[in-house]
Parts: structure tokens; sequence; C-alpha cells
């Protein structure tokens, strides 16, 4: 089984987990979960498209 399912669920968990030590209320803890999530999920995927590139062209 690859680890790669694995990183859907820790994205959210890791998301959920920082914005909780900042909000105490759900809807606040919910919105800065969303947009870390999609902060760490863009950063990963510029770093998968870099490694991709470089291993293509290189």
């Amino acid at each position: 089984m690859s680890i790669y399912w694995d990183l859907p669920v820790l994205l959210v968990v890791v998301s959920l987990v920082y914005a909780a030590t900042r909000h105490d209320r759900w809807d606040k803890i919910v919105r800065e979960a969303v947009g870390w999530g999609v902060r760490i999920a863009a950063f990963l995927m510029s770093i998968g498209l870099g490694l991709y590139l470089l291993s293509t062209y290189l």
C-alpha cells in the first residue's frame, strides 16, 4: 500500500490542529484549517512538480 494515501488525512489533521491552537470558535478553526490545507497542498504540489521537471529534463 502506498504511503501517499495517508497524505490527505495528514493534511487535514495538521491543518485542524494548527488552527485549533490559534482559535476557539469552530467557524474560525475550520476557515483557518482550510486556508492552511490549501497552502500546504500547493507547497507540496510545487515541490513535486519541480522534482518531476528536474527528473524529466535533466
